[in-house]
């Protein structure tokens, strides 16, 4: 794993997975249904340090790095909100690039976005 994904798993113990030995991937998807599980016990800097260092990824990694913040992360987070997840708490934090990949992904999958989603 990327040295970025070790600096992610220090913000908070609340943000702990549970099998570490997944594929990236999957492991990036585990840490997005934890992150929407807990993100209401998170204070508002480490929130903003777990997605400002995710959109850092997005926006200037390498593209197996942009992949694994994109189809693992931010994709768990979407499928959170299906489930019931409030993605609005947290959507202001999200940066450009991930706003944009969530919004993209809603079109793709024919979901409408909601208002508060769309750009302003």
């Amino acid at each position: 794993m990327p040295a970025w994904w070790h600096e992610l798993l220090t913000i908070s113990d609340e943000l702990v997975i549970a099998d570490d030995s997944l594929p990236p991937t999957f492991l990036l998807g585990a840490f997005g249904e934890v992150f929407a599980a807990r993100a209401a016990e998170l204070t508002q800097e480490q929130r903003g340090q777990v997605l400002g260092l995710l959109e850092h990824v997005l926006a200037n990694g390498t593209e197996g790095d942009r992949s694994l913040v994109a189809t693992g992360f931010l994709e768990a987070l979407l499928n959170a909100w299906d489930k019931g997840f409030e993605l609005r708490t947290v959507w202001d934090d999200l940066g450009p690039d991930s706003r944009a990949y969530c919004l993209a992904w809603n079109t793709f999958t024919g979901i409408d976005s909601p208002d508060w989603m769309r750009p302003r």
